[in-house]
Order: C-alpha cells, then structure tokens, then sequence
C-alpha cells in the first residue's frame, strides 16, 4: 500500500507552531523567574538595608552608654534630661528608656521603665517600646531614622531612668559595671534583689545574655493562625506589638514563642526561623563590657587623678554619700 506523506507545507506549520509554543513558554519562564528574582532581589535588599542600619543604631546605642557623663555635661534638645551636678552624674554603661507613644523621644511617664526580673516571669527583667530616635547631642544622632521605625528591648538594670529602685536621687539600678556587683545593698528597695553577676536574660534565636535588641519590623504577614497583622492605625509600642513583630509556630502548626508574645524570647529571621521576617540584632553583655572598658582606659590617666573619696561614678556606690557610684575604678587596673 501507498504510505500518505504529509505535504511539506503542513509540516513546516507545524514545527513552526511547536516552535513558536516553545519560544511562548520558555518566554513566560523567563520572565516568571526574572520577576521571582526581581522580588527576592528587592526582599535581599530591604534586608541588607535594615542590617545596615541595625548596625548603625547598635553602635549609636553603645556611644550613648559609652557617654553617659558626657550627655548629662550638655543639653540634650529633644529630651527633658539636662545637665547635672557633678555627684548626681551617672557612670558608664546606661541606655535609654524605650519610646512609647511613638514621638521618638523619651520624656514624662517614659523616663522612668522599670519592670523588675521575677523568678519564673518571661515577661520580667527587660522593657521594650520603640526605639527613641529623638536624641540629639555631640556624640548620639539617629541621623534619617524615623519614630516606630524599630522596636527596642533592653535589660531593665540598663536603663538611665527606673525609678522602681530606692537608690537616692538617681533614679536607676546601681551600681552598674562589669561584675554587675554587688547586686543587692541596704537600699536594694521593693524589686527583689538578683545574685551578683545575674548574666542579662534577654534571648535571642535561643541564646541569652543580651543587653538590649534592636527590631526591624518586615513586611506584614498573615500568619499560620489567621491572623492578619493591620498597621493602618498605629498605636503604642504596646498595642501595636501584635501587628508589627512576628508569631512562630513549630513544624505541625503549633504556635511556639515568638516575637509579639511579649515575653524575652526573641527570634530572628533566619532558616531556623521559617514564617519569622522580623531582622534582629543584639548588644551582649560581652560586647557591652568591651566597649565600656575602652573607654574607661581612653581616660585612664585623667580619671585616675579622681579623689577615691569624692562623689563620683568612678567610685564605689553608697545611697547616700555616692548615690551616682559604680565603682569603675576596679577596672582602671585592666588598662593595658
């Protein structure tokens, strides 16, 4: 029998059909891929840019603990705190309050945080709000950030303002240094005292002994739950929380500690973290006690001529004659 060949005009339609079928989905590939890039490109650069200014904020926080005398020596414009007599200036070491009506400054009921550590509390032990971007002096500037851009949490001993403590006429935990000791005195006040050297439990991605955290809030998500994160109304620190920082659920769906529970369990964005976009970085006690010992031997000669009797940072602490004392002198000697 006779085998019918197509015409050669029907096949050239053909595989020019195939072809141009071919060129059609290899197109919507390619740009279906070039798309996905583009957005994990813009994902990769909105996280560097946070890491970046994280970083930039981290180091503005250790200048301010380093210059703690200092930014009582000068006005600070956009926060109630001023100048001080010399016996009342705090010693090395102090951050700031949290900010939280969202202003980007510390000023009235936010100057005193205090939230004393309580056995078995997770919830104890540090504050957290918005980080106060309004300060303005010699040696601190927020330069560009904007107010409720981040969330702070800081160890409550570590705040310059915490009225919670019956230490004098300072308003806040001391003494302060290195040893974290002595941690209890005759003024211990109401707070229940903690063993000398109690490490800063503030955690993150299951690692404690953090000083303070810095947050940057990534995009809003729903989460496995439901729960939509709504920032059209943004309130305080502490109502807002929910819809800024992240839940975290475990690999059934179980919800697990996270970011918005309020606790000091903190986790950030990371593979050990899925469904968690939040980009957090931390000050450690460690890297808090190296900064502040560089500068204390930056001064080692001018403050070594400090009397050993006069009230001042330098010196031991006592409620009543040396309410600002925290001893900084016992480190004079790790100078090099």
């Amino acid at each position: 029998m006779r085998k019918v060949q197509t015409p050669p005009s029907r096949q050239a339609g053909f595989a020019l059909g195939f072809v141009l079928v071919l060129m059609v989905l290899g197109a919507a590939a390619f740009f279906s891929l070039y798309a996905q890039n583009q957005w994990f490109q813009r994902l990769s650069d909105t996280r560097l840019d946070a890491l970046q200014q994280l970083n930039a904020v981290k180091q503005q926080l250790l200048r301010y603990a380093q210059f703690q005398p200092e930014l009582y020596l000068s006005d600070l414009p956009k926060n109630i705190r001023t100048y001080k007599e010399s016996r009342k200036i705090p010693g090395l070491g102090y951050l700031p309050c949290p900010d939280e009506d969202g202003d980007g400054s510390v000023l009235e009921a936010e100057t005193s945080c205090g939230n004393p550590r309580q056995t078995g509390d997770d919830r104890s032990g540090f504050v957290m709000g918005y980080l106060p971007v309004g300060f303005e002096t010699r040696n601190l500037y927020f330069g560009g950030l904007s107010p409720r851009q981040f969330f702070y949490a800081v160890d409550e001993r570590f705040v310059n303002g915490n009225n919670l403590y019956n230490n004098g006429e300072t308003g806040r935990y001391a003494p302060l240094n290195p040893a974290l000791s002595p941690a209890a005195g005759t003024d211990s006040g109401s707070p229940p005292s903690l063993a000398d050297g109690t490490m800063p439990w503030l955690s993150l991605n299951g690692q404690a002994g953090y000083v303070a955290l810095i947050i940057f809030p990534n995009a809003a998500q729903v989460f496995q739950d439901g729960f939509m994160q709504d920032r059209s109304d943004v309130k305080t620190a502490t109502d807002s929380r929910v819809d800024f920082l992240d839940r975290r659920f475990d690999v059934s769906g179980q919800r697990v500690n996270g970011n918005a529970d309020g606790d000091r369990f903190f986790f950030s964005e990371s593979s050990d973290n899925p469904g968690v976009n939040d980009v957090i970085i931390g000050i450690t006690l460690a890297e808090w006690q190296a900064v502040m010992q560089a500068r204390l031997c930056a001064q080692r000669d001018r403050l070594a001529k400090v009397p050993v009797d006069e009230a001042h940072w330098l010196n031991p602490y006592d409620a009543n004659d040396n309410p600002a004392g925290s001893d900084w002198r016992r480190w004079l000697a790790n100078c090099p």
